[in-house]
């Protein structure tokens, strides 16, 4: 009989050994990436801009420029645009050219009244015949 108590030995995992061939594959290159979001919708304030200069020779597109302005300054407090004063600038000359546009219908229908309660009824003026 032996005396010596045969202690187990802790068995030791081994990683199995590499198989010859070729290394692996390193990972694809990420592809094109997006827009940041805070520039997705700059086009509204160059668009706001632009349409109220063009309000300066047609005078119509002034509303849709206050449109886009107030769109734009939307989209720069949520952190979509980051061109704040174009936005800024075509709202507030949208709204300009707006009120100069409203004035001057004022005055152009004032001064077509004028003319017709002159020119009209039992005694119009002497300046509106055109018979000589």
């Amino acid at each position: 009989m032996s005396t010596s108590a045969e202690t187990p030995t802790p068995q030791r995992d081994v990683a199995p050994a590499p198989s010859p061939g070729p290394p692996p594959h390193a990972a694809a290159p990420p592809g094109p990436y997006p827009p940041p979001p805070w520039r997705a919708k700059n086009w509204m304030g160059v668009t706001s801009l632009v349409l109220s200069l063009v309000g300066l020779v047609t005078g119509v597109t002034a509303i849709a420029g206050i449109v886009f302005g107030h769109l734009s300054l939307n989209a720069v407090a949520h952190g979509e645009a980051d061109n704040r004063s174009v936005g800024l600038a075509g709202l507030i000359l949208g709204y300009i050219l707006l009120g100069l546009s409203i004035v001057i219908m004022v005055v152009v229908l004032g001064f077509v009244g004028w003319v017709v309660s002159q020119c009209a009824g039992p005694d119009p003026a002497s300046w509106c015949s055109t018979t000589p």
